[in-house]
């Protein structure tokens, strides 16, 4: 009887310890990817929607322009939401500015102007300025 209590082989202290700590570190390893990639989402949804702001900026002047032959120009910052969060809003800038600008095909100036719509705002995470900007011509 002893005999066999001899040749059976069992599963030692060691190598459970070791699957235990490869288990653990793949689950943190998956875990930590998650939270990046929630944040990232998170990001990239306030990028969407500072764009979505520059963009209709770009097409109120656009039609501002074309009714009113002028820019509806303003140096001053304009606020913007860009997230609806639990403590509050997440609120930017928007900024406009409109430059003269000029293209020379074929030897001859065209001027046009150049409008640049700005808006900036920080993460509410990790504190990181973010600023998306877009630009439009208009001959």
């Amino acid at each position: 009887m002893f005999a066999k209590l001899k040749n059976e082989k069992g599963v030692t202290l060691i190598e459970v310890m070791a699957t235990a700590i490869i288990v653990a570190g793949a689950i943190i390893a998956l875990y930590t990817g998650i939270i990046y990639a929630d944040k990232q989402v998170l990001r990239n949804y306030h990028d969407r929607v500072a764009t979505l702001h520059a963009s209709g900026e770009l097409e109120w002047q656009m039609y501002y322009k074309k009714n009113y032959k002028v820019f509806d120009e303003y140096n001053y910052g304009k606020p913007v939401i860009i997230d609806r969060l639990k403590r509050g809003n997440l609120n930017g800038m928007m900024t406009m500015k409109v430059y003269d600008r000029y293209e020379t095909p074929f030897g001859s100036q065209v001027p046009y102007k150049s409008v640049v719509v700005t808006v900036t705002w920080t993460e509410p995470g990790d504190k990181t300025a973010r600023r998306i900007v877009v630009e439009e011509d208009f001959y």
